[in-house]
């Protein structure tokens, strides 16, 4: 039997909309200011990406307020994560860069739901358009990229909204973005190595100034043995209400994907490419690099940021103060999992473990 076009579409996005059930999923672990910085590890080596990035550790992080708790959901107090940079120094372009924390989970999961409520994201002020700003949360594996990477929420420079990329060892190719919205994009096939597979998105408050004006939302990260699709939910929307309630009760309703609608990004597998065989222990990971080999590369290319200095490096290092919004505010983290044997793993990483790298060439 030949399939039409039409039915190719519809069973790649079967295999998005919903592989596991409200009534598969459990809760597994939640991350927020009552754990986080005691279940995430500093990473304080030289920055893998060549980034103009100084990563402290979380002694260096808390005396110099680059981490710690501070309001969140768009209210004062102290309800959500703080990871923010320096905005105060002037630095030297040919130094080490400006100050800035990476922080990955000591747990490491293999398929699952990963729903996050961020308050804010690192961006810049109006007139820099966020220019040599590189911030991203995104989920990793050993040995890069053999355990595979997801890069759920990231972009540079003048980057209005949000870029979703997979980077895997050879042998993975997308065909499409079946289930995803149709004005999401696929920009490259081939997930290989430092290039990646990537979706670039082109709905509003994704990613950015955009994003924290409306109060930040809630990214839904789906990951099964047939497919990674990635959501969003703006603050005001009725799912992000959903999502944030019942705290840590692992008695409250698990989300149910079947109710979420059409993702912002579908990765569909496949014949193409297992997803088993290229992703596995992922670590969830936060971070807010500077220039390097994506906004640093792409430099000269944008228009806004070229004008504002010759190269990222100098930018960076002269204009403090156009960074004091480039900061994390993260509500919590909550990690849901199928418990029917074989359908979801965590396992506790070394210290070491969690300072594999992650490429962009």
């Amino acid at each position: 039997m030949v399939l039409s076009t039409t039915a190719l579409a519809a069973l790649a996005a079967a295999a998005v909309a919903g592989v596991a059930r409200a009534a598969d999923y459990a809760l597994v672990d939640q991350y927020d200011k009552t754990n986080f910085f005691s279940e995430f590890d500093f990473f304080s080596g030289p920055d893998p990406t060549h980034g103009y990035v100084d990563y402290v550790d979380a002694t260096t992080a808390n005396n110099r307020q680059l981490a710690g708790y501070a309001g969140g959901k768009g209210k004062g107090g102290n309800d959500a994560v703080y990871l923010g940079v320096d905005h105060v120094n002037v630095t030297q372009p040919s130094g080490t860069g400006r100050s800035s924390v990476r922080v990955s989970s000591r747990k490491a999961y293999t398929r699952g739901l990963f729903v996050a409520d961020i308050a804010h994201m690192p961006a810049g002020s109006a007139q820099s358009s966020s220019c040599g700003l590189w911030p991203a949360f995104w989920m990793f594996g050993p040995n890069w990229p053999s355990s595979g990477e997801i890069d759920i929420l990231e972009g540079v420079n003048s980057q209005q909204s949000n870029a979703v990329t997979l980077h895997t060892s050879d042998g993975c190719t997308i065909q499409n973005t079946a289930g995803a919205v149709a004005s999401t994009k696929l920009v490259s096939s081939n997930c290989y190595g430092s290039t990646g597979c990537g979706q670039q998105t082109d709905e509003a408050g994704t990613f950015g100034s955009a994003f924290n004006a409306q109060g930040g939302g809630i990214y839904a990260v789906e990951w099964t043995d047939s497919a990674i699709s990635v959501w969003f939910f703006p603050r005001d929307s009725a799912t992000t209400q959903q999502l944030s309630s019942g705290g840590g009760n692992a008695t409250a309703p698990p989300p149910d994907t079947s109710t979420f609608g059409q993702p912002l990004a579908a990765f569909v597998g496949g014949s193409s490419c297992s997803i088993d065989s290229h992703f596995r222990d992922h670590a969830l990971t936060f971070n807010t690099a500077f220039c390097g080999d994506w906004a640093g590369k792409v430099w000269s290319s944008d228009a806004k940021c070229a004008a504002l200095a010759g190269t990222c490096e100098e930018y960076v290092a002269a204009n403090p103060a156009a960074f004091a919004d480039a900061y994390w505010l993260i509500n919590s983290v909550k990690v849901y999992q199928q418990q029917q044997a074989g359908n979801g793993a965590a396992t506790r990483r070394s210290r070491l473990d969690t300072q594999s790298a992650k490429f962009r060439l």
